[in-house]
């Protein structure tokens, strides 16, 4: 459920004044010596994610990612000289869970300089909260209500589901998908996309001979299913979490007598998806008739090197060193850090304007690709662009990363997802 106004506000006014009361004590954040103490100790980036539930892939990615980041920034001195550190903050995926978590993590959580997070349906409860503390986070939220934001701590390091709905349907179009069924479950980083997709395909000329929204994880979607085989599609168009797919494409096939081409959101590309879809319908399958479309991977390069270094000195899923969204988010962090060590101050008022300096391109920029480059080239006083693990992370006037789509596809040799070819970077947006 979905949180008023008044129910988030009052336990976010208690959470504010508690934290001003512990940075007056010198625990919270501001300069790189708050209170004239000195001393390196740790900052805190907040992982603040679903760790459990059907969106605890969230976490896991976001943790991942941070761990990597910090791995690297340690492993270089740390962020004007303090180490970094990644606490997790469960938000089980639910809004009305996600509004204490927060505010137990305004209190807590020693020197918080950045949060990590939130995503999926715990978002809008949780970001006036985060806002009202000013405390910068980064976030994959797809969601397009944030497509024009204005506050100065927001940062959006993947596209909105606005310019992935049209990358779904440029994809589906250009590939003679012109009769299709859109099937998408019912929560909201679902729903988000069907409106602009179904803009973008009907605009090129596309057919929407059946659209459903299902319930997700239900036991059973044999009706459905019927539904969607009875209008004759030429492939299905859409977004459903791990056990939804499993049990509703393994359905299709045994109705069906076969598989049907599937061009799925991102959400196919998350480590939960591939190892429960796979022995439903069969791994062939998966690889033969499921394209998911997502942001595109750099994937090579020294900053994709230090970023699969880091993952693996941390112990990550190895899976996960070649997902878009985890490169991006820990290629955020390395951002914010690197905009922290060029203003020389911990106080996000000073330097949260820098991220965008340092991320975009500029006459006489050092190109760096490593924490650790950047750190050196700012010591000896150049002007900077990072360029990580993900490829150019460049953030328009709403602080949303404007990057490219990819076609995935499953390899069952490696049990993991390989990229193809990049889509143009308005794919179907005109």
């Amino acid at each position: 459920m979905m949180l008023t106004r008044k129910q988030w506000l009052a336990p976010a006014m208690a959470a504010l004044a508690t934290s001003a009361l512990v940075a007056g004590c010198g625990s919270g954040g501001g300069s790189a010596t708050p209170g004239g103490s000195g001393g390196h100790y740790p900052v805190t980036a907040g992982v603040l994610h679903a760790f459990t539930g059907q969106n605890a892939f969230f976490g896991l990615n976001a943790e991942a990612a941070c761990k990597a980041a910090a791995q690297q920034i340690n492993a270089s001195g740390g962020i004007v000289g303090h180490p970094l550190q990644c606490p997790t903050f469960d938000t089980k995926g639910d809004p009305a869970d996600a509004v204490p978590v927060t505010n137990r993590m305004l209190v807590s959580a020693s020197h918080l300089v950045m949060v990590v997070g939130p995503d999926g349906s715990d978002i809008p409860s949780v970001l006036p909260l985060l806002e009202r503390a000013k405390v910068p986070e980064l976030n994959t939220v797809g969601d397009p209500r944030y497509d024009k934001q204005t506050s100065p701590d927001f940062w959006r390091l993947t596209p909105s589901d606005s310019t992935q709905a049209p990358a779904l349907a440029y994809y589906s179009y250009t590939h003679h998908l012109t009769k299709v069924a859109v099937v998408f479950t019912s929560d909201l980083s679902a729903q988000t996309t069907i409106g602009p997709f179904t803009a973008a395909y009907t605009r090129m000329g596309g057919k929407i001979v059946k659209a459903i929204t299902i319930a997700p994880d239900q036991s059973s979607y044999q009706t459905e299913v019927a539904q969607v085989l009875a209008s004759h599609p030429q492939a299905l168009v859409g977004e459903m979490d791990s056990q939804t797919a499993a049990t509703f494409l393994s359905e299709l096939r045994q109705q069906n007598g076969s598989m049907i081409p599937f061009v799925v959101t991102q959400r196919a590309t998350q480590g939960d998806w591939a190892p429960a879809v796979g022995p439903a319908i069969g791994n062939a399958n998966l690889a033969k008739y499921v394209t998911a479309i997502a942001p595109a991977l750099h994937a090579q390069g020294a900053g994709y090197d230090a970023f699969s270094a880091a993952m693996t000195a941390t112990k990550a899923n190895p899976f996960a060193a070649h997902n878009a969204f985890v490169a991006a988010t820990y290629d955020g962090i390395l951002a914010m850090a690197l905009a922290i060590d060029q203003a020389k101050s911990l106080d996000p008022a000073v330097w949260v304007k820098n991220i965008s300096k340092i991320t975009s391109p500029s006459s006489g920029a050092t190109v760096v690709s490593t924490y650790a480059q950047g750190v050196a080239a700012l010591k000896a006083g150049k002007t900077i662009q990072f360029i990580g693990a993900s490829g150019p992370m460049i953030f328009n006037q709403y602080n949303t990363a404007d990057r490219p789509y990819a076609a995935w596809t499953f390899n069952p040799a490696t049990s993991g997802w390989s990229m193809g070819a990049i889509l143009p970077k308005d794919a179907g947006q005109h």
